[in-house]
C-alpha cells in the first residue's frame, strides 16, 4: 500500500531490537467491537490523507533521521553498521513542487 500510493521503493533492513522474527503475540480486538468499538483500519482512504498531511509538513523532514540510531545490543549495531543514511529518499510522490 505504502509503495504504491506514493512511489516509494521498500528497503529492508535488520531489526534493531533484539527479539524473534516471528512472536507469540495474538491480537484481536472482538470484545472491544462488541463492546461498540468502531476500529479505524489503515486502508486507502485513511492511507491518502495522512499522505496528504506528510506532503505538507514535508519540508520538517530529516531523512538522514529516520534510519534507526540506537541498537539493544552490540551484535544489533553491528548488522546495521553498513546503513546509509543518505539513502533514505523521498519517492516520486514526495517529490517538492519545481518552483517558479
Amino acid at each position: 500500500l505504502v509503495a504504491e500510493q506514493t512511489g516509494v521503493e521498500m528497503k529492508m533492513i535488520p531489526n534493531p531490537r533484539q527479539e524473534a522474527a516471528e512472536n507469540e503475540l495474538d491480537v484481536a480486538n472482538r470484545k472491544f467491537c462488541n463492546l461498540g468499538l468502531e476500529p479505524t483500519l489503515l486502508d486507502e482512504g485513511l492511507f491518502s490523507e495522512v499522505t496528504e498531511i506528510v506532503k505538507k509538513y514535508k519540508d520538517r523532514c530529516d531523512p538522514t533521521k529516520i534510519l534507526p540510531a540506537s541498537f539493544w545490543n552490540k551484535k544489533r549495531a553491528e548488522e546495521c553498521a553498513d546503513l546509509d543514511p543518505e539513502s533514505v529518499k523521498f519517492g516520486e510522490g514526495f517529490k517538492e513542487e519545481a518552483k517558479a
